[in-house]
C-alpha cells in the first residue's frame, strides 16, 4: 500500500520551528490543572514526603525511558501527526486509527476542560463571569482557535510566551514556599493513614498524567527546520524542566506545609500564597492559574488539527483536511477540531472522556513504543539520525513498564476497557471502507 506523501497536500506546512518551540510545546502540554490539583490527592494517597519525592522522579524517568524511543521514530519519519504516522506505519489502517483517534480525542477533551478551568478561574478575578463560566470556556477556545487558524507563526510565538511566563511563575513559587516555610509539628504524618501500594499506584498513575505532553515536540517534526537535532533535544529538554519544577514544587509545598496540610487542602499553593499576599491571594492564584492552563490548551489545539492532516493524508480521512493556508495552517482541521471541542465544552462530558483516555492512552503507547521494534526489523536501512539508546533493553523496559500500567488501568476501569474495545473494533470496519476507498 503506498502512502500519500507531505507533498501531495494541498497548500503546505511551514518549516520554521525549532529548539524553542520545542522546548514550550513539551512543558506547555505537560504542565496543565494536574500540577495544581495532584499535591493533594497524592499526599492523601501516600503520606510520606520522601515517598512522594521518589513518585515524581520515576515518573520522570519513565518519561525518559519512552522519549528515547519516540525521538527516533520522530526522527526517522519527521511527519506531522506524531504517535499517530508511526503506529500506521508499523501497524497499518487498525493500528493507526486506534492510537490516531485516541490522541485527538483525548486533545478535545484536555482543551475542553482546560477551557472551562480557564473561565473558573477568571471568574475569581471577574466574578460576573461566574453565572456565564460555558459562554466565557468558549469564548476563550474561539479565540485560541482563530490565533492559531491564522498561522504557525502566531501559534507558535503565543505558546513560547505562555510556557515561559508559566515556567517562571511556578520556579518563583517554589522559591517563595521555601522562603516562608514554617517548622511543621513532628506528629504531623500521624493524622494520615499509613501509605499503602494502592494508594501508591494511584498516585503514580496521577503522576504520569501529570508527565503526558513531553511527546508534543514530535507532533510538529515535519515542521520543525532540523528535526533529527531539534526534537529529541526539544523533548528530553522540556522533560527535565517540568521534571525539576514538578520536584521543586511537591518539595516546596511538603516543606511549608507538612504531608498534612498538603493532603487536605484543596488548593495548598493558596496557603502558601497567602503568607506573603494577603488579600491579594485569591487574584495572584488565579492569574498563575490562568497561564497555566491557557498554555495547556493551546499545545492541544496545536497539535490536535495535524493528527487530522496525518489521517487524510493517508486516505483515512475526505481530502479537505489536508488543506493548509498561507499561514501553514491546516484550516480544515483546525475547523474541525474547533467545532467538536465547543461541543464537548456545552456537554461538559469530561468524566467518561478522561476514564477512557486513561485506558486507550496507555494502549497508544504500547502500539507508539512497539512500532520501533517492528520498524527496526522491517525498514532497518531507514535513516535514523537519533538512535535509541540501549535498544533493545531499554525500549523493551519502556514497553513492559506500559503493558503493566494497561493492566493496573484495566483493573480500576472495566468500563473504560469496555468502551475502549468497542472503539477498537469500530476501527476495522472503518479501516476497511477507508482501504476500498483508496
Amino acid at each position: 500500500m503506498s502512502l500519500a506523501t507531505p507533498q501531495e497536500s494541498r497548500g503546505h506546512l511551514l518549516h520554521i520551528l525549532g529548539v524553542s518551540f520545542g522546548i514550550a510545546v513539551a512543558i506547555g502540554g505537560m504542565i496543565g490543572a494536574g500540577i495544581l490539583r495532584t499535591p493533594s490527592s497524592i499526599a492523601a494517597q501516600v503520606p510520606d514526603a520522601k515517598l512522594i519525592l521518589l513518585l515524581w522522579v520515576l515518573g520522570a524517568v519513565h518519561a525518559a525511558l519512552e522519549a528515547n524511543v519516540v525521538s527516533e521514530l520522530a526522527t526517522a519519519i519527521p511527519r506531522a501527526g506524531g504517535f499517530y504516522v508511526y503506529a500506521h506505519r508499523a501497524f497499518g489502517d487498525v493500528g493507526g486509527l486506534v492510537v490516531g483517534w485516541t490522541t485527538w480525542i483525548s486533545r478535545l477533551a484536555s482543551s475542553s476542560a482546560l477551557s472551562v478551568a480557564f473561565a473558573d478561574f477568571l471568574a475569581i478575578l471577574w466574578p460576573a463571569v461566574a453565572q456565564h463560566t460555558g459562554l466565557a470556556a468558549i469564548a476563550v477556545l474561539v479565540v485560541m482557535f482563530g490565533l492559531n487558524m491564522i498561522g504557525l507563526r502566531e501559534g507558535r510565538t503565543f505558546q513560547e510566551v505562555t510556557s515561559l511566563v508559566k515556567a517562571l511563575a511556578l520556579a518563583a513559587f517554589c522559591v517563595v514556599a521555601f522562603l516562608t516555610a514554617a517548622p511543621n509539628p513532628p506528629h504531623v504524618a500521624a493524622l494520615l493513614p499509613a501509605a499503602s501500594w494502592l494508594g501508591a499506584i494511584a498516585a503514580y498513575q496521577a503522576i504520569v498524567g501529570a508527565y503526558a505532553g513531553w511527546y508534543e515536540p514530535a507532533f510538529f517534526a515535519e515542521e520543525n527546520a532540523e528535526p533529527g537535532r531539534s526534537v529529541p533535544r526539544a523533548m528530553f529538554t522540556g522533560l527535565a524542566i517540568a521534571a525539576f519544577l514538578y520536584i521543586a514544587l511537591n518539595a516546596a509545598l511538603l516543606r511549608a506545609l507538612g504531608v498534612a496540610d498538603v493532603a487536605h487542602g484543596a488548593l495548598p499553593y493558596a496557603t502558601v500564597l497567602g503568607r506573603v499576599a494577603g488579600q491579594t491571594t485569591s487574584a495572584l492564584f488565579a492569574m498563575g492559574a490562568m497561564f497555566v492552563v491557557v498554555s495547556c490548551a493551546n499545545a492541544g489545539i496545536m497539535s490536535a488539527p495535524r493528527i487530522l492532516l496525518a489521517l487524510s493524508r493517508d486516505g483515512l480521512l475526505p481530502a479537505i483536511f489536508r488543506n493548509v493556508n498561507t499561514g501553514g495552517s491546516p484550516v480544515v482541521a483546525y475547523a474541525m477540531t474547533a467545532v467538536c471541542a465547543i461541543l464537548l465544552t456545552l456537554t461538559g462530558s469530561f468524566g467518561l472522556l478522561f476514564g477512557l483516555i486513561g485506558t486507550l492512552g496507555v494502549a497508544s503507547f504500547i502500539l507508539t513504543i512497539g512500532a520501533i521494534f517492528v520498524l527496526r526489523r522491517r525498514e532497518p536501512d531507514l535513516p535514523r539520525p537519533y538512535r535509541a539508546f540501549g535498544y533493545p533493553l531499554l525500549p523493551a523496559l519502556a514497553l513492559a513498564v506500559d503493558i503493566a500500567l494497561f493492566a493496573l488501568f484495566l483493573n480500576v476501569n472495566w468500563w473504560g476497557a469496555l468502551y475502549a474495545i468497542i472503539l477498537w473494533l469500530a476501527c476495522i470496519p472503518f479501516a476497511y471502507v477507508a482501504r476500498r476507498a483508496r
